[in-house]
């Protein structure tokens, strides 16, 4: 006890024990064997009593050393886990003040430089360790829990690694060399794991460590202590993610090993669905980790077998939808640049989405394997985290859902699932266009029965996300498939679904739309405050569409809701009318306000064609055009285009919709404002754009109408179910408008060129009457001042090409004229008399709307015509529109209530038009111009052919000049307009004109020489059968002598340029006198009046007529006589001037009657063709017995009733005798020209025998020219009716179609209240020269004379045309000259002549008919008439010889040898035979 004693008292300090007593020493003294429990207690309270803290050292190593470093603890295994754990508390609080305060050793410091607190504290870990080592089974559990929470405490609250690996140490020692307790098993998981979670150099000893503890006992509940830290990681705020991190791998590593060594087996579905619980914690890494281990885990065919097993595919699926998750949330926090971004976090979350990705294209290749039991879990989790999928992997989702029909209402989820699928497939533009084509046609299936089956609020559900990415979409082929799926759902039958389809497509064009805007009155709005803001969010592409598809919409429900019709042309007309949309758009919503028509019975429908190529093409807008041009681009497709199509921004302030008046806003426009396009810019080409929309052959409507009168009653609209209006008013004041201010070029070419089109339906504009007005007013101010704005020079064209549009609108314009007052009917005549000489397609538009005009404003054309006439006169070297002055002028000539106050100087006029085309023509013959009519230089270019197969008339200027090209039609034309103007001249007055006239028709040839052509010389026998009078024609008498007369002698001779046939009765003396002339043949009677015989006269004794033995008759006259009476007495007659008896033989007898053969009159015929309602077939259309009422009374006007049986005249074809053709038809006759119908529903119908109808078309199949009367509602194809003969159809349309029950107009009776559509197209190669090439309107009381005149020069035309190859058409006037010629040279001795013939080559060279030129053999038909003085005044040499004679007593030298002229007097004197006969 002495040793103790002293050995204390070192220990403690004493002052009196010597210090620096060495350890060692001091170990051998107190440490003997054989100690007793009782010194051994005693010894370990002395070294545990309280010390200095710096003797700490020395008291640990005694306490080590009484122990044998923790071996033996006897007598005090209860009380030294307690000391330790006090050590433990002390000295890491001392430590951990020390590295507070900064006093951490250095880098390569040596273990003893450790501060002393430091040291103290690693002495006590290595004790413990020690202690748990080799005497764990000494202690009682809660003296290791009293240590082991201290130990945990520490771990928690160290930031010294050093403390980590300690305690690791410690916890190592107590699980190999005993156990952790249970109640702190977890926390001392939760060191492990966070160590091994932490500090790598410590991953392999934990991983030894709870190797160790699941291979003991505690194995299972350290498996369940595991997966219970991964949880619940939400209800440990003191876990961090290096905890869980930790864990997860420890239990990868778990299930890794698969019970191999010993340890503890982990089933992969606890695994899994610990880690979608260990997601809560919200961490980056820990994801990444997951993601990465997962990966890892794919690639190992062991864990794919283990989850088949376990189905544990759903969990797996859910953990990674949670990680993709939460890896998409950080990444949208990393690129919005918040304050809260982490790089790491940032590099974690980045990292994660690749590995996810890497996970997807692992999982695809497991779904394509065909054994692949999970698909549909995978497929749902493919759905979750579609926006991570690969093209690949998403075309193999979508064609999942539908192979299985998955997105259809009998699978659960499957609202979800679609609105899942479009939000991921079709809103994600990136995806291919396949994909998302397959699911929008895959909810288009599907909407096909939730349509049917559920409910109205189900369906908006399902369509709304569809339709809500409507105005985001830019790819083309993906809105087409948006555009159909938006018309299904506006045709659904709930009110619910279809204003949802129309509200997302109105807000494509505009952002403020709602619901209610669609009201009526929102359309009042829409007048008040002009234009409403264009969206932003919606390109140009998807307002097009829109626009597009609510065409398709109002199309579609135009036989069904008329609310959803007024729906659609509302916000169309918006488009239509905003001038911050693009020009698509806009060009987009007017292709539907112009396609808009009212049809007989005032129902609103759209037609499926235009009728304004002639207008395009003028403008350069064909198809043709486009291909042909060079530099000509696309209209742009964005915003940023379309301001490079404007050089200027339009104001901020729009314009109101409403016009402005006349004054105003157009005569602010000088004519020099150019319409703005920075670049050639096309956004509209007609032959492209004239297919769309494509319902509109369904577009025949009857619930919305255009009047709001029906019989008489206001308030409903006449034959339409509802009764509801469309306000086209409204429509015509953006038209207007646009008209007014417009400044998009593209625009406005759109509506210069449709405008005319739809102005010719009437029926539609019926309630816009002051619009109308308006209209009338802008277009008359615009074109009188010039002041419509020049088109952008990149266009190509020029300011008189829009001029000739606008021409073309009012032309179409004035048939309203019942609702415009006299001066401004007069205003609109100034308008086109302005437009003379302003170009040669605005000058031949307004000559062919000055032609309609002499129909419907005839007291306008009488007040203007003088003008009209100058003008024309002016533009004459125009040699392109002498075909179309020529016309009108001919055409002129039949209105004698037009010309009515015509002057001197305005016939002469007349005449000198006519005269200087006739020179315009020699001069060409002269300069050899044979060349221009070849074949090929008349035909018109492909366009023009293209579009009139199609049956639309082709624009006149596509073709050469068919005045250079065929001067034949030009030079008949004017002999017409002289021959018809001289008739028309009154007959005291004509006298004044023949020596003018014959003048102008002399020409001098090359050589210096007047000759006189063939067609000359008939209008002037022509001239001189009708200056002294207007007789008609005549009629021979076979029984002129009286039935007394028994002997009848006839005699002939030819006489200047006539055949005299002269027949006496021998008796009496009565003579019958025919004069065939090559203008007509006339029959005068001649009789003596004898006188009573003196008494005193003896009888007359004469044998002429009787032998000596009969008795003689009181009177002898024989027809030479007739014939000296008439001729000069006792004068010597030039041979030339000698009548030449014809022989009494067969062959004057034959030529005589070939010569009759040959018709007084031009004759034409034309056939009538009427279509019924619907008929489009050949057969069906000649099949039909009669037409409408107002065909009826077409014809009735068109020509006179005629019996067809014995008729005298010819019949062009149609029989005589046996009625085959039927009894009647119509035909027309003046005094030179004769027109024969034909007629198909009067003639017989025998469908049995003939259901093609042969019989028929033999007529009208080999007519040049046929009048269409087209009923049937639908256009006109010229190939309808195929032969090789007919050139021209002239179409008549009603403007109004015909409706079931209708064909005409409700209500209107009168001719002048009905209008109709004169339209003409001709055959390919055909040039279209008629002033109805563009589409003319005229209304029914003016539309027989129009079309009758236009198909007299067709006909002429069609003549002239068809011989253009092989020489040139001979008029029947011109045979019956050649007749006469032929029959002098063969009974007289040739002679020069100064006649000329132009003979088949050269065909320009002149001798086309005029006056009654053309035709073919004609019988003739007159009335007998009384004779006259002067009845041999003939046009032949011999009567300007025989006035030559009077004067001359040397004939013989003042007589040439051939024609008997008065030498030096002119050819035009010799003829001129007014001189002699006044």
């Amino acid at each position: 006890m002495a040793l103790w004693s002293s050995a204390k008292e070192l220990i403690r300090g004493d002052p009196s024990v010597e210090p620096g007593l060495d350890l060692d020493s001091i170990r051998t003294k107190i440490y003997r064997p054989g100690l007793t429990a009782l010194e051994r207690r005693h010894l370990f309270e002395t070294i545990t009593s309280p010390f200095p803290a710096d003797q700490f050292l020395v008291h640990i190593v005694a306490l080590a050393e009484l122990t044998k470093d923790g071996k033996d603890v006897a007598t005090f295994e209860s009380d030294i886990l307690p000391l330790v754990a006090r050590w433990l508390n002390y000295w890491f609080r001392a430590a951990s003040a020390i590295r507070k305060k900064g006093k951490e050793r250095e880098k390569g410091a040596k273990a003893q430089e450790l501060p002393k607190e430091e040291l103290c504290l690693n002495h006590v870990y290595e004790y413990s360790t020690n202690l748990l080592r080799f005497s764990f089974n000494a202690f009682r559990e809660q003296d290791i829990c009293t240590l082991l929470e201290q130990l945990l405490y520490m771990c928690k609250k160290t930031t010294a690694s050093s403390d980590i690996k300690n305690s690791v140490q410690m916890v190592d020692a107590l699980v190999t060399y005993g156990g952790i307790p249970r109640p702190l098993l977890e926390r001392c998981l939760d060191v492990l794991c966070g160590a091994y979670g932490t500090l790598k150099d410590l991953s392999e000893p934990v991983w030894s460590t709870i190797s160790n503890l699941c291979k003991s006992h505690s194995a299972q509940n350290t498996v369940t202590a595991l997966l219970d830290i991964l949880r619940s990681p939400s209800g440990h705020c003191d876990r961090n993610t290096n905890t869980l991190r930790g864990a997860f791998i420890l239990l990868k590593r778990l299930w890794q090993a698969n019970g191999a060594h010993g340890l503890a087996t982990l089933s992969t579905t606890a695994i899994l669905s610990a880690l979608q619980l260990v997601l809560a914690a919200n961490s980056a890494r820990l994801e990444l980790e997951i993601l990465e281990t997962i990966l890892s885990l794919l690639r190992e065919s062991s864990f794919t077998d283990a989850l088949n097993q376990e189905d544990s595919w759903s969990i797996l699926a859910n953990v990674l939808a949670e990680c993709s998750q939460k890896t998409t949330e950080k990444m949208k926090v990393t690129s919005s640049g918040s304050a809260d971004n982490d790089p790491k976090t940032q590099e974690s979350a980045v990292k994660g989405a690749e590995c996810l990705n890497k996970i997807v294209l692992v999982l695809e290749d497991c779904c394509s394997h065909s054994n692949f039991s999970h698909k549909q879990t995978l497929m749902d989790f493919f759905l979750v985290v579609s926006h991570r999928l690969p093209n690949t992997t998403a075309e193999m989702l979508v064609k999942f859902y539908v192979d299985e029909h998955l997105c259809y209402p009998s699978s659960p989820g499957w609202l979800a699932d679609s609105k899942h699928l479009v939000k991921c497939f079709v809103a994600d533009q990136a995806r291919p266009v396949s994909v998302r084509m397959q699911v929008l046609e895959e909810m288009s299936r599907v909407y096909d029965l939730v349509e049917t089956h559920l409910s109205p609020a189900l369906t908006c559900q399902f369509v709304d996300p569809i339709l809500a990415h409507f105005p985001a979409e830019t790819d083309g082929q993906v809105l087409e498939n948006l555009k159909a799926f938006a018309l299904k759902v506006a045709d659904h039958p709930s009110k619910q679904a279809s204003d949802l389809a129309i509200g997302a497509l109105a807000r494509c064009i505009s952002p403020e739309f709602s619901l209610n805007s669609t009201t009526p009155s929102a359309e009042t709005d829409l007048a008040r405050s002009g234009p409403v803001p264009h969206a932003t969010y919606a390109g140009p592409l998807v307002s097009e569409a829109a626009v597009a598809t609510l065409t398709s919409i109002f199309i579609r429900a135009l036989d069904s809701s008329a609310l959803k019709v007024k729906e659609g042309f509302f916000h169309v007309l918006r488009a239509a009318h905003s001038r911050e949309s693009d020009s698509p758009t806009r060009i987009a919503a007017l292709q539907l306000l112009f396609r808009l028509r009212s049809d007989a019975a005032n129902a609103i429908y759209v037609t499926p064609v235009f009728d304004s190529e002639c207008l395009a093409a003028a403008l350069g807008r064909t198809a043709e055009f486009r291909d042909s041009s060079k530099g000509v681009q696309d209209c742009p497709r964005s915003r940023q285009s379309r301001q490079e199509l404007r050089t200027t921004a339009p104001s901020s302030k729009s314009p109101s919709i409403t016009p402005q008046p006349t004054g105003s806003s157009t005569t602010s426009r000088s004519s020099g404002s150019t319409l703005r396009s920075s670049r050639r810019h096309v956004c509209w080409v007609y032959r492209e754009e004239c297919a769309r929309p494509d319902e509109a052959a369904r577009g025949t409507g009857n619930v919305v109408g255009s009047s709001s009168t029906a019989g008489g009653k206001p308030g409903s609209a006449s034959g339409t179910k509802t009764g509801l209006t469309l306000n086209i008013k409204l429509w015509l004041e953006t038209l207007i408008s646009i008209l007014q201010q417009e400044d998009d070029w593209e625009v406005y070419s759109y509506v210069v060129v449709h405008m005319p089109s739809q102005l010719a339906n009437h029926s539609l504009f019926v309630q816009a009457v002051p619009q109308i007005q308006m209209l009338r007013s802008v277009l008359c101010e615009q074109l009188r001042s010039g002041s419509i704005r020049e088109p952008p020079a990149s266009a190509g064209i020029k300011k008189s090409d829009i001029l000739a549009c606008l021409f073309q609108a009012l032309a179409i314009l004035l048939t309203y004229h019942q609702s415009f007052s006299k001066n401004e009917q007069d205003e609109i005549v100034r308008a086109f008399l302005v437009g003379i000489g302003s170009g040669e397609r605005t000058t031949r538009y307004c000559i062919h709307a000055l032609a309609v005009c002499c129909h419907e404003l005839p007291l306008s054309i009488s007040k203007s015509l003088n003008g009209i006439l100058q003008k024309m006169s002016q533009v004459i070297t125009q040699s392109q529109i002498a075909i179309h002055i020529l016309e009108f002028l001919a055409g002129l000539a039949r209105l004698p209530e037009v010309y009515v106050n015509f002057r001197e100087e305005d016939y002469r006029t007349v005449f000198g038009v006519s005269f200087r085309y006739l020179q315009y023509v020699r001069d060409q013959r002269e300069k050899g111009a044979e060349s221009a009519l070849t074949r090929s230089s008349v035909g018109p270019d492909p366009a023009s052919r293209i579009r009139r197969e199609s049956g639309v008339p082709v624009e006149a200027s596509l073709t050469p000049s068919a005045a250079n090209d065929l001067p034949q039609y030009v030079y008949a034309l004017a002999y017409q307009v002289i021959t018809f103007w001289f008739l028309s001249v009154k007959l005291v007055d004509r006298p004044k004109y023949t020596s003018w006239i014959t003048k102008n028709l002399v020409l001098t040839d090359a050589t210096g020489r007047e000759v006189i052509d063939e067609q000359s010389l008939v209008t002037i026998d022509l001239m001189q059968r009708v200056t002294y009078s207007d007789h008609d024609e005549t009629l021979s008498d076979p029984r002129f002598a009286g039935p007394a007369e028994e002997t009848i002698a006839k005699k002939t001779w030819l006489l200047g340029m006539s055949i005299v046939t002269i027949e006496t009765a021998l008796r009496s003396g009565k003579s019958q006198i025919t004069k065939r002339q090559p203008s007509a043949t006339t029959h005068w009677t001649y009789l003596s009046r004898i006188a009573q015989r003196p008494l005193h006269q003896i009888p007359i004794s004469s044998n002429t007529i009787t032998d000596a033995h009969e008795e003689a008759p009181p009177v002898a006259v024989l027809p030479n006589h007739i014939l000296l009476q008439m001729a000069s007495s006792s004068w010597r007659i030039p041979a030339s001037m000698r009548s030449i008896p014809l022989p009494d033989d067969d062959a004057t007898q034959r030529a005589i009657s070939m010569f009759d053969r040959n018709s007084m009159v031009d004759g034409h015929k034309v056939g009538v063709i009427y279509i019924a309602e619907g008929q489009t077939e050949e057969a069906e259309i000649l099949a039909n017995t009669h037409g409408s009422n107002d065909f009826t009374e077409f014809l009735t006007e068109l020509g006179i009733l005629t019996r067809l049986k014995g008729a005298s005249f010819n019949t062009q074809g149609l029989d005589r005798e046996m009625d085959s053709d039927g009894e009647f038809t119509f035909a027309w006759r003046d005094r030179v020209t004769e027109m024969v119908f034909h007629i198909p529903v009067m003639m017989p119908t025998d469908e049995e025998r003939d259901p093609q109808c042969v019989n028929k078309k033999r007529h009208t199949g080999n007519d040049f020219v046929n009048i269409i009367f087209n009923n049937s509602g639908l256009p006109f194809r010229f190939d309808t009716f195929p032969s090789e003969f007919n050139y021209v159809n002239i179409v008549i349309t009603p403007e109004a179609r015909a409706t079931t029950g209708h064909v005409a107009k409700p209500g209107v009776t009168e001719p002048h209240q009905r209008f109709y559509k004169v339209q003409v197209m001709s055959k390919p190669d055909f040039p279209q020269i008629s002033p109805a090439a563009e589409t003319k309107v005229l209304s029914g009381r003016s539309l027989p004379a129009f079309v009758r005149q236009i198909a007299l020069h067709a006909s002429v035309f069609c003549l002239v045309w068809a011989n253009r190859e092989g020489g040139e058409h001979v008029s029947s006037w011109r045979n019956r000259l050649r007749e006469i010629n032929r029959l002098r040279e063969k009974h007289t001795p040739s002679a020069p002549s100064n006649i000329t013939s132009p003979g088949p080559t050269p065909p320009s060279a002149g001798g086309i008919s005029a006056g009654g030129g053309i035709g073919g053999q004609r019988e003739s038909l007159g009335f007998r008439r009384t004779s006259g003085p002067g009845f041999f005044a003939s046009s032949g040499d011999g009567l300007t010889s025989q006035r030559s004679s009077i004067f001359s007593t040397a004939t013989t030298a003042t007589e040439t040898d051939a024609g008997g002229f008065v030498e030096g007097e002119s050819l035009a004197d010799g003829y001129d035979f007014s001189k002699w006969a006044a």
